[in-house]
């Protein structure tokens, strides 16, 4: 009798464990599942809003549990919906051609092959079509701010003279900047091993350069110009560089180390030493630069307006 009694009990206590957990277990779904806010006829969850949320947390560990950035990141959230609703309406079309020219733009750019680009766009998690529909509502998204957003965007001549003077030192590596470089040619690749042996080099030389001594490792790997001198090619105009090499140097701020740069016969680490005074004088030479910062920091301001007045009509609900 007391064995049967032990059954019964331990078969009460695994029902009772059952009624306990299961309620729990069911009650943390739905607070995964409950809806944080509405937009129109889409929700927002709490799962993508704790992953949103998560994303933030990596550049500010506080982030997770700061309610302004909470509502930053429910705010962005709901931009984000309203954007996709609104391309999902507008008529712009994504042929295959403009995928795949951005495709190619995109493994161009980062220097690697069509198989590389998959294995990175596999080791995130995702399948090659979602990569191909995500990279297709990017397309998107810039056709609409070409064709709706951009045209609203005016930009005198006084307006360039008013941003350079205000901000001449984002653009002192604009023209002239002095420079070091670590110069890796392409090898004799015979297989895909050896490509990747190849790049996971450059990316480290390029790692230990922004921790250590950069004239050093030019000397130790450096097959480029002045290698003996540490790389130093002094004063340089950016217009005679590489384009993607003068691309980079033309971003960077003293004493910054660039990753590994793509250009014809292989790749290039460059440091930016020092950067040229400005004078007014130099203003006609960075007209175009001076265009195109002020017109992204217009079509940002122009489009967020946009939005605001998107979401003054539509419904939007926040839990």
């Amino acid at each position: 009798m007391k064995a049967r009694g032990a059954i019964f009990i331990a078969g009460c206590a695994i029902v009772i464990a059952f009624a306990c957990f299961a309620p729990r277990a069911e009650a943390a779904t739905q607070v995964l599942n409950s809806v944080v806010a509405v937009v129109n006829d889409d929700v927002i969850t709490q799962r993508q809003l704790d992953q949103a949320m998560r994303t933030g947390e990596k550049k500010n560990p506080r982030a997770i549990t700061d309610p302004i950035s909470r509502q930053r990141a429910i705010d962005e959230l709901i931009d984000e919906r309203l954007m996709g609703q609104i391309l999902a309406k507008s008529q712009i079309a994504v042929s295959e051609d403009d995928l795949a020219r951005a495709i190619a733009g995109i493994i161009h750019q980062n220097g690697i092959s069509i198989d590389g680009l998959r294995r990175e766009v596999a080791s995130k998690g995702m399948t090659w079509e979602e990569y191909r529909k995500e990279v297709e509502e990017q397309i998107k998204r810039v056709k609409f701010v070409n064709q709706v957003i951009g045209p609203q965007v005016k930009i005198t001549d006084q307006d360039l003279r008013d941003y350079y003077r205000q901000n001449q030192e984002r653009f002192r590596g604009g023209v002239r900047a002095h420079i070091a470089q670590i110069f890796l040619p392409f090898e004799n690749f015979q297989s895909q091993a050896d490509v990747e042996a190849y790049k996971d080099g450059a990316f480290d030389i390029a790692a230990r350069a922004r921790r250590g001594d950069f004239r050093e490792l030019a000397r130790k790997n450096s097959k480029g110009a002045n290698a003996e001198g540490g790389g130093d090619m002094g004063m340089v105009d950016i217009k005679d560089l590489p384009e993607a090499v003068g691309a980079h140097v033309k971003n960077m701020a003293q004493g910054e180390v660039s990753p590994p740069i793509p250009i014809d016969k292989g790749l290039v680490i460059v440091k930016m030493i020092a950067l040229p005074e400005l004078s007014a004088s130099d203003f006609e030479k960075l007209r175009d630069d001076i265009y195109s910062v002020l017109y992204e920091r217009r079509v940002q301001e122009t489009l967020r307006s946009y939005l605001q007045k998107e979401r003054s009509k539509a419904y939007i609900e926040i839990m």
